[in-house]
């Protein structure tokens, strides 16, 4: 019976476990009183140990979750303030490069200049349209010529009531009569596609032979045909082919065409003001008595 008992104790931990608690516990209940309070202290701490360690351990898990989580979150929101932030500094360089454009813009007293929003630009590898969020209830009319800082985009093709279609100069439509800022040469510039109907550049053509054009000429609208106001930026110059009876102007435009956010709608020309022409003429007085030369006696000598 006991060797029996012996290779199932053996055989089994837990049950061997067990049969031990048993017996301790029933060794335990047999002591007398003062006994059992000696016993209880001597054994508690060996039993009670690992228990205490696995509350405490429990305890720091539960506040490292914690703590992890509230890191987490705090990083989230750390990096949607720095998206936020550097959206910011995007959207504060393009307000200055707008205003900057606005204050320098040659035309400016004397055409409307209306921003708008690019909220959509329909088509596929080639930007055919550019929907803006300004249409006809805000005085836009087919025809009118939009620009950026960095040049000419094209004109108004369609104007609802509150949204409005661009044809961009890469629309296979698109014709800008220019000039070569340097040289006044003239001409008219269209997009040059390739076989897979590929936007490779844009081409000034209608150019006489042995005509002064160089690489990295200014090519500008010249005002020919009432669309667009001569001046306007167009591009530049990238190559120069040479023909017999006419030559091949290569351009790069200036504006970048699927980077837009911003545009300007020229509406029209702006009424004269009676106070600007009234200062004006002040600033204008006031510089040539400034100029003026000073009376002989005053520049004699006593």
């Amino acid at each position: 019976m006991l060797s029996l008992l012996t290779r199932l104790l053996r055989g089994n931990r837990d049950f061997a476990t067990l049969v031990i608690c048993v017996v301790l516990a029933t060794v335990a209940l047999s002591l007398p009183p003062a006994a059992k309070t000696v016993v209880s202290s001597v054994m508690a701490a060996p039993i009670l140990r690992p228990v205490k360690r696995i509350a405490v351990a429990t305890d720091g898990l539960t506040r490292i979750r914690s703590e992890n989580a509230r890191l987490r979150s705090l990083v989230m929101r750390l990096i949607e303030e720095r998206a936020s932030l550097v959206s910011l500094g995007h959207e504060n360089d393009r307000l200055r490069e707008l205003t900057n454009f606005i204050v320098g813009f040659a035309e400016e007293e004397r055409f409307d200049l209306l921003p708008a929003t690019v909220v959509g630009m329909p088509g596929g590898r080639i930007i055919e349209a550019i929907e803006i969020d300004a249409g006809a209830a805000s005085g836009i009319e087919p025809g009118m010529p939009v620009i950026v800082p960095d040049g000419l985009i094209g004109k108004i093709s369609r104007a609802l009531e509150t949204r409005s279609l661009i044809e961009p100069l890469s629309s296979a439509s698109s014709a800008v009569a220019v000039t070569i800022e340097r040289s006044r040469v003239r001409g008219i510039v269209r997009p040059r596609y390739g076989g897979s109907a590929e936007l490779l550049d844009w081409q000034m053509d209608y150019v006489p032979a042995r005509s002064d054009i160089r690489t990295g000429d200014r090519v500008i609208t010249s005002g020919l045909g009432g669309v667009y106001p001569a001046g306007l930026i167009v591009g530049d110059v990238t190559a120069v082919d040479e023909g017999p009876l006419t030559m091949t102007i290569h351009v790069s435009i200036a504006a970048g065409l699927s980077t837009i956010e911003q545009v300007f709608v020229l509406r029209g020309l702006v009424p004269p003001s009676p106070e600007r022409d009234a200062m004006m003429q002040t600033l204008l007085k006031e510089f040539l008595a400034e100029d003026a030369p000073s009376d002989v006696s005053d520049r004699e000598t006593p």
